[in-house]
């Protein structure tokens, strides 16, 4: 169980990371409704993106390289797949988690203002209102709390597993010590 201790915390402040870095965007106004009507949603939203699967893939870098040292010896490519895929399924887990927290608990009205913000910025552009009210709906679906708990649950584990198999074929040690 000690082996696994390091890949699951590592997994959880990833996880967290990637939720606080999501409140700073908000109240920076780089994500959400406000991002809307300002038109900053896209920098947001490329930013919270590319730090969320940088943070992963340190994340399991950092894993694998710190059980190669306590191991002392070098780690096996087969025990770096291991390190890897707890870090990236923990990731997964608390990331559904703390998803759950931020839609049900900390702002239960984002899917709601962001629709109102999409609504008020499509109306002033003149979309014709079959299309206005079909994007909408579509939008509605994908914010909700279960489609964004499976896509964060997934792309962590997709993600993850292909980090884990380029770094684990990097950091293996190619003979034993």
């Amino acid at each position: 169980m000690e082996k696994l201790k390091t890949p699951i915390v590592y997994g959880f402040v990833v996880a967290l990371a990637g939720s606080i870095l999501m409140l700073t965007l908000l109240a920076l106004k780089l994500l959400g409704p406000k991002a809307i009507a300002l038109e900053n949603e896209m920098t947001g939203g490329t930013i919270l993106f590319l730090m969320l699967y940088l943070l992963l893939l340190f994340a399991i870098y950092f894993a694998i390289k710190k059980r190669k040292d306590v191991l002392g010896r070098g780690i096996q490519f087969k025990e770096a797949l291991i390190q890897g895929f707890v870090v990236s399924l923990s990731t997964a887990v608390f990331s559904v988690v703390f998803t759950i927290v931020f839609y049900e608990l900390l702002y239960p009205s984002y899917v709601a203002d962001t629709i109102e913000a999409l609504r008020l910025k499509m109306e002033s552009s003149g979309v014709p209102v079959e299309k206005l009210n079909a994007k909408l709906e579509e939008k509605e679906a994908y914010l909700s709390t279960s489609t964004q708990s499976m896509f964060s649950f997934i792309g962590n584990l997709i993600t993850g597993g292909a980090f884990t198999l380029l770094l684990s074929f990097f950091l293996k040690t190619s003979k034993e010590r």
